[in-house]
């Protein structure tokens, strides 16, 4: 790889040497087989441009953690693990639940989920996310069906500073016949108070699969990066009518790669 440098014909102590670099590029006309290349371009030893070849990168995330809801006489408390990769526009992230404990129903599996989305920057404030959310039956018969659901999501994001304006909606395809289909919808703000902190609270509309009912919850979640590779979130939701899970709180603990 060759700097650019002036050249030309050299004239030293009354003595012309023949090296003749017409595009000033540090490469003789005679081997150049790029002539004419802008000035201050980088070459290689041909005199050709040098084109930096960028990788788009692929970025991996890890979480671990664990959780505990109360509802009427149920309690229970237990640990999830998901795994996620983004690529330019493509995120994709596998998630899985296991109940430690339950009054009603000891321990077990829950279900896991697969998730698929492609993100999109209309405008530079208005961030959107479709995506397709699959249930994957690995739950304990007392915990789950082994029915496979599809919920196609879409996430709706509108900055103004370092304030955000979210939506989140779903409509999920159950794949047990004695279920109805059913929708999920998410309206909130989030602020990004430090670059380390981020917080939000949104009002979330969940249908019955059985009653047809709605169930609304007023949902704070928040993020907190410890370093550039650490990061922790919070989620929890507090039910508002009788129908409603009481309390459900998730922590996590994450790794970027």
């Amino acid at each position: 790889m060759l700097l650019r440098f002036a050249g030309g014909v050299l004239a030293l102590g009354g003595l012309t040497f023949g090296f003749v670099d017409s595009d000033l590029d540090g490469v003789e006309d005679s081997k150049d087989q790029c002539p004419n290349t802008p000035i201050l371009e980088l070459v290689d030893e041909r005199g050709c441009p040098i084109k930096e070849v960028i990788k788009p990168k692929v970025h991996f995330y890890l979480r671990v953690g664990g959780g505990y809801i109360k509802d009427k006489r149920e309690e229970r408390t237990f640990s999830s693990l998901s795994v996620a990769f983004s690529w330019k526009k493509l995120y994709m992230s596998f998630s899985s639940r296991y109940y430690i404990s339950s009054k009603l129903y000891g321990s077990g599996m829950g279900n896991s989920y697969l998730f698929g989305g492609l993100s999109f920057y209309p405008t530079e404030s208005l961030y959107l996310m479709p995506g397709l959310r699959v249930k994957i039956p690995t739950a304990d018969r007392k915990f789950g069906d082994k029915y496979v659901d599809y919920s196609p999501t879409l996430s709706v994001d509108y900055f103004i500073g370092r304030l955000d304006l979210f939506s989140y909606a779903s409509y999920t395809f159950r794949g047990n016949p004695n279920l109805k289909n059913t929708y999920f919808l998410s309206l909130g703000a989030g602020y990004d108070f430090t670059e380390k902190l981020y917080l939000s609270i949104s009002t979330d509309f969940s249908q019955s699969a059985v009653s047809r009912r709605i169930n609304r919850y007023l949902t704070i979640f928040s993020v907190y990066d410890i370093n550039e590779r650490l990061y922790t979130t919070l989620n929890y939701s507090k039910g508002l009518n009788s129908r409603a899970v009481d309390h459900s709180l998730s922590v996590r603990i994450g790794v970027r790669f």
